[in-house]
């Protein structure tokens, strides 16, 4: 093999790896501008979990509340009622005795 041919040899291999620097580099910056998306992306979705974990627990402790307000107000009507009933007994025990 002549030094030319080497030369050229050599030359080719340059060019052939010139290429695919430049074709692994575009591909690089494609990957890149993939990765920003996705970290975009994931921003608002954590963004968007974030929300609905405060909706949740604003809907627990309403719920919650409620269930207190309940119970509250069922102890409420049901002295409320034991009261009637005593009041009642009362009319009836007065009756029977007149």
């Amino acid at each position: 093999m002549s030094v030319t041919d080497l030369f050229e040899n050599i030359e080719l291999k340059i060019r052939q790896l010139a290429l695919k620097v430049e074709r692994l580099e575009k591909e690089n910056l494609s990957l890149k501008n993939e990765n920003e998306k996705q970290k975009v992306e994931l921003d608002l979705q954590r963004d968007t979990v974030n929300a609905l974990n405060e909706k949740l627990l604003d809907a627990q402790k309403a719920i919650t509340s409620k269930k207190n307000e309940d119970r509250e107000h069922s102890e409420q009507l049901k002295q409320q009622m034991d009261q009637y009933i005593k009041e009642i007994d009362k009319c009836i025990e007065w009756l029977h005795n007149n």
